[in-house]
């Protein structure tokens, strides 16, 4: 049961974060589900460095899911507290997650390209983001799905 495969004489592994098309059917908020399925397309084909990008899109929308009631701060921490249900380890564990991947997508040409940012060279390494951020998006998903609806 190890989402791991041996193939050629060299481990891959077959864990995929992917939300599937059924889990997208609950969201109605129509710009968070359409660019989720042009992410997992993306993904698919497979282009990382595109999907990548288009993840962190989603990321950067589903941070501002409260608004215009709440600005962006407050609606992450809303949706922090909608993940962890005051449970303060959660809490801490959630708001760092979000944290840490909005400076991977300030300081990576992932969403800015700037000449200061690191350029991503490794296909290798658009794949850990993608995962990294799908897991937390998808979890956020389940806690919202209620509110999508």
């Amino acid at each position: 049961n190890i989402p791991m495969k041996l193939q050629n004489g060299k481990i891959e592994s077959t864990f995929t974060s992917q939300i599937k098309s059924g889990s997208l059917s609950p969201i109605q908020e129509a710009g968070l589900k359409e660019l989720l399925q042009e992410a997992s397309k993306y993904y698919d084909e497979p282009n990382c460095k595109i999907a990548v990008e288009k993840l962190w899109d989603v990321f950067e929308r589903l941070k501002t899911y409260y608004s215009p009631t709440l600005d962006k701060k407050k609606s992450v921490s809303r949706i922090i507290g909608d993940m962890s249900g005051g449970v303060k380890p959660y809490e801490d564990l959630f708001e760092k997650e979000f944290r840490e991947l909005t400076a991977i997508g300030n300081n990576f040409r992932i969403r800015h390209h700037e000449t200061t940012k690191v350029n991503i060279e490794d296909e290798r390494h658009y794949d850990y983001f993608y995962r990294r951020c799908m897991s937390l998006i998808s979890i956020a998903i389940l806690y919202l799905r209620g509110k999508l609806e």
